[in-house]
């Protein structure tokens, strides 16, 4: 079982509120250790697939749930709204320092888990601001490797241009921490594969003096576009843009006919009949690793349904765009890494990308907006203009972070140390595993450790969580 959560971070600061049928609290281990609890299979194979809880309320424990604390919206008449990308760039910066503003409340000294990426450097660029403007003081923490997509230049000249410090933790300075694998955190697996890592840095990030750090997630869904935007450019009879758009966008992975998928296929698809839609989608090969077992392809096979019938209907309005963002099942799985990550540091992690005004704002501007010059988070580029050095706001690529994990796991005793896990005894006893498809994929993961870190390793992670349930950890 794992330890009890650190009494210097406060209740309020959770993201949760567990309940029992006689007992709740902020965190999960409290009602754990008062009550002989059941495990629930499905929640576990969630867990496996690195995917949310099938219902928000979900917990791993059938007698436990969970309701999520959500921020308020502070709302109001607000500006009118923009009338042109160039407008929705200014007023999209001036609502990212609010977003910032609001988030920090009541905070002194801010670290901002900031790599070299557009994303953090924002929130590092804009708290560092906020400092000056307000004082206080704030400063980035950075896990520092070597790999493809190499932070470290970007963040050398960050450093520099914003005139702050910027924290190192190396991947094998967590390695201390490996422990958590058998531990858990607050009585749940954690099958982050960077998690020990983001722990330590903000554990470093407390003992530098910190009352609360900043984190870039949401960015990505909130602010990249999708091409398939494009369409409604026809719809309202500028063929030849869309079309030129198209061919010209930057940043997404391209396709051989770009034309053909963000154009003509969400036409069609607007026009074919939901239940052919349906079938067609179901009679696609499910994606699911080698090793999966009965149970969990059966519970695959329901979550599968599920998100299809959310892939059917496209949000057209601002309100629509809202609610599938805001009621996203993945902010479900980043809040309970969020609350892992607190309980093992003991310092409050905050997320302003999530700020939901600043999600409904994006949310009601035109979808095309988003793709601004003809790249991907084009807009968003353009509202940090001189915010940020030049270098890292047209930034293309993002740092693998593959190498650290591996540096990780080879600090702490290499997959050796993981090999007594692969028969996957606890999990294939639950259906949920094949143990010896398992055993090749990890054989095949210790040969090439930058591959299997989002296959292999939760399985580990759940695995060695059980078996430290039962005693049975080293």
């Amino acid at each position: 079982m794992s330890a009890r959560p650190e009494a210097s971070l406060l209740s309020s600061a959770s993201p949760f509120l567990f309940r029992t049928a006689s007992a709740s609290s902020p965190f999960l281990s409290r009602v754990v250790f008062q009550a002989e609890l059941t495990l629930d299979p499905r929640a576990l194979a969630a867990r496996l697939l690195l995917r949310p809880p099938t219902h928000p309320t979900e917990t791993i424990y059938r007698e436990v749930s969970a309701t999520r604390v959500r921020a308020a919206e502070i709302g109001g008449p607000g500006a009118p709204p923009p009338g042109s990308p160039a407008e929705a760039a200014v007023a999209l910066r001036a609502a990212l320092e609010v977003a910032v503003d609001r988030t920090l409340a009541g905070a002194k000294r801010v670290a901002v888990m900031t790599g070299g990426g557009v994303d953090s450097s924002t929130l590092l660029a804009l708290a560092v601001g906020r400092a000056r403007r307000r004082g206080g003081s704030a400063f980035g923490v950075a896990l520092d490797f070597e790999g493809p997509g190499d932070d470290r230049p970007h963040r050398r000249v960050l450093e520099t241009e914003l005139g702050c410090e910027i924290l190192r933790v190396r991947p094998e300075d967590a390695a201390h921490r490996f422990g958590v694998l058998w531990s858990g955190v607050d009585a749940v697996p954690l099958t982050w594969p960077g998690g020990a890592m983001e722990i330590e840095m903000l554990a470093r990030a407390k003992a530098h003096g910190a009352d609360v750090a900043l984190m870039g997630v949401g960015a990505d869904e909130l602010f990249d576009g999708d091409p398939r935007a494009l369409a409604e450019l026809v719809r309202g009879g500028r063929v030849a843009r869309a079309v030129t758009s198209a061919r010209a966008l930057r940043g997404f992975t391209r396709p051989r006919r770009p034309v053909i998928r963000y154009v003509v296929r969400p036409l069609v698809a607007s026009i074919v009949p939901r239940a052919v839609r349906r079938r067609h989608a179901l009679r696609a090969p499910q994606p699911l690793p080698s090793w999966a077992g009965p149970r969990l392809r059966e519970h695959a096979r329901a979550w599968r349904a599920q998100e299809i019938e959310q892939s059917l209907s496209r949000p057209r309005t601002a309100a629509e765009r809202f609610v599938r963002f805001d009621a996203s099942p993945s902010h479900d799985h980043l809040a309970w890494l969020r609350h892992q990550e607190q309980v093992a540091s003991g310092l409050e992690r905050r997320d302003p990308y999530l700020d939901r005004d600043l999600v409904r704002f994006v949310t009601a501007l035109p979808p095309t907006w988003l793709l601004h010059g003809g790249t991907r988070r084009g807009l968003f580029r353009e509202a940090v203009r001189g915010l940020l050095p030049e270098s890292i706001r047209v930034r293309a690529d993002k740092a693998s972070f593959e190498p650290a994990f591996a540096r990780f796991v080879e600090a702490s005793g290499g997959f050796a140390a993981l090999r007594p896990l692969a028969n996957l005894s606890e999990l294939a006893s639950l259906g949920l595993v094949e143990p010896a498809s398992f055993g090749a994929a990890f054989d095949a993961f210790a040969v090439r450790p930058e591959d299997g870190w989002g296959d292999v390793w939760p399985a580990l992670a759940v695995e060695a969580f059980l078996r430290g349930r039962t005693g049975r950890a080293p």
